[in-house]
């Protein structure tokens, strides 16, 4: 695109996974060409390129998890349509090092018959038939989760479809138009999808619109490529809990170049925010505004 349309009927912010798959079910029900999707950098060029793509089944809700089997009905809906999304059917092997953890599994593994998730509580034998690198001196079993898979964020995005937001515009307390580097668009509905920046977008309306969101620092470590991975190796998750660490390693073969490496996230109870001295600036400013 040229230049950005002056008039649009939906304004999109952010070109994440979350940005293009809103664009993408507008444009499904007709609104394509009345929907502008505006990103500061490129699509799928935020926090998606180092995203694991684990994507799997069992969710706190049931919303959450019609919500997660749509997704995968969707990935495959567009692989067969000829769009890479860099989808494998590789299922979750999910890890009990402790007899705590097994129990949770076998409460997931009931529900899961009214949620409809095909899964089995495994041995730790059977563990390691499913995943055969696995050392299972310390696993009391798992539960093996066939359908989850792994998708590649950044083709994702691409699959469901630039520019930068500097001031939201409003007229009677609700949404006019937006204010870019690139011009203004005037628009009736705004949809917020910055995912990192969204506490910030929802600043630069007048009056702000507070989200509730914080970013937090966590780490990730991608492997070398190693000799001998199957690149259907199912995502694995394990917790080892200590007194002020929780670790999750999801470990996975990427849909991109990262098809014979691993990629490992690891959190924490007590993760780190960022930016937290333009936030204690922000709660300070507020306290100060409410105190006069």
């Amino acid at each position: 695109m040229s230049a950005l349309p002056s008039k649009a009927k939906v304004v999109v912010c952010g070109g994440g996974v979350m940005g293009a798959a809103v664009a993408y079910h507008l444009a499904k029900r007709g609104w394509g060409q009345k929907t502008v999707l505006i990103e500061k950098e490129k699509i799928g060029a935020g926090s998606r390129w180092h995203a694991s793509g684990l994507i799997g089944a069992f969710k706190p809700s049931l919303a959450q998890v019609r919500l997660t089997q749509s997704s995968i009905q969707l990935l495959q809906e567009l692989e067969a349509r000829g769009r890479n999304t860099g989808w494998k059917q590789c299922g979750s092997l999910l890890l009990a090092r402790t007899r705590d953890r097994m129990t949770v599994y076998r409460r997931m593994k009931s529900q899961s018959v009214s949620w409809g998730i095909p899964c089995e509580l495994v041995t730790p034998k059977k563990c390691q038939e499913i995943w055969p690198m696995l050392n299972v001196e310390d696993v009391l079993g798992g539960l093996w989760i066939p359908g989850d898979g792994v998708g590649d964020p950044h083709l994702f995005c691409m699959a469901l479809m630039r520019e930068a937001v500097t001031a939201v515009l409003t007229k009677d307390d609700k949404v006019s138009g937006v204010k870019t580097t690139h011009g203004d668009i005037e628009c009736e509905y705004f949809i917020n999808c910055a995912g990192f920046w969204a506490r910030k977008v929802g600043q630069l309306t007048l009056p702000q619109v507070k989200v509730p969101l914080v970013p937090c620092e966590h780490y990730y470590l991608h492997t070398k490529p190693l000799d001998n991975l199957d690149p259907m190796t199912p995502g694995n998750m394990t917790t080892i809990l200590r007194p002020t660490i929780y670790i999750t390693l999801d470990i996975c073969n990427h849909g991109r170049k990262f098809h014979t490496s691993w990629t490992l996230l690891l959190f924490s109870f007590i993760e780190e925010v960022l930016f937290s001295s333009g936030i204690y600036q922000a709660n300070r400013l507020c306290n100060e505004d409410y105190s006069s």
